[in-house]
């Protein structure tokens, strides 16, 4: 079986590989790779700059945006062959912390939680890949290849929950949102902001090509970084 792996912490280290099949340790259900997302941190790790590898190993499988189509399901997931998924990408650690012990995986405050294809774990950057059904969320069919977004939109959710929350505490009612950049993550953010009815200005340092225009598409302002650091706008 083919993966992207890489040795953490050495540049240049990364290559398309061949890897065992997934054990099946790594969770009962088994996936075909459909698309797998590149973001900022699979670059840094292929930099050498961070990540860790499995236990008793020294090459990590990259890859923590993920879709795949289900194999098979296994004997108790709730899922049948076919079935689109994403997988849940950090587990929490042994401890657990408070936060990793109630759920809040993300949240946690000890830092001995693993990540596929980031810490600890094999990621999703293989043909196949197994994983724990509780960890599988089903993806939409309708979503088509956009499923590839699922985890990256978890996290700009998860950002827009806490400013919410932190909002929230006092009367507050906001109208207008500023988000910095118009990378994916951006863009992502700014389409939670127009969906809860805010005017949207995105502030980035692209002149042409897709991403003022997808800006305008989500009815968002785009405004050049350059001006607002000149004293322009």
């Amino acid at each position: 079986m083919k993966a992207i792996t890489v040795e953490p912490t050495k540049a240049g280290s990364a290559r398309f590989d061949d890897v065992p099949e997934p054990d099946i340790q790594n969770g009962s259900v088994l996936v075909e790779a459909v698309a797998v997302g590149v973001c900022g941190t699979d670059v840094e790790i292929a930099d050498g700059k961070y990540g860790w590898p499995p236990p008793g190993q020294t090459r990590l499988v990259l890859g923590h945006e993920s879709l795949g189509r289900v194999l098979d399901p296994g004997p108790a997931s709730g899922l049948k062959r076919g079935d689109l998924v994403a997988g849940i990408v950090r587990r929490p650690d042994p401890v657990p912390c408070p936060n990793c012990a109630v759920g809040e995986w993300d949240m946690c405050c000890n830092g001995q939680y693993t990540e596929r294809g980031i810490k600890q774990r094999h990621g999703f950057m293989s043909e196949r890949w197994r994983i724990e059904p509780e960890y599988a969320v089903k993806v939409d069919p309708a979503l088509g290849i956009l499923g590839v977004l699922l985890e990256p939109m978890s996290v700009v959710t998860k950002a827009w929950e806490q400013v919410l929350a932190v909002g929230r505490r006092a009367f507050w009612e906001p109208k207008t949102v500023l988000v910095t950049g118009a990378g994916p993550i951006g863009l992502l953010g700014a389409l939670l902001g127009r969906q809860l009815g805010l005017e949207v200005h995105v502030l980035a340092r692209t002149q042409t090509g897709p991403k003022p225009e997808l800006v305008r598409a989500l009815a968002g302002l785009y405004r050049l970084r350059q001006l607002v650091l000149d004293g322009v706008i």
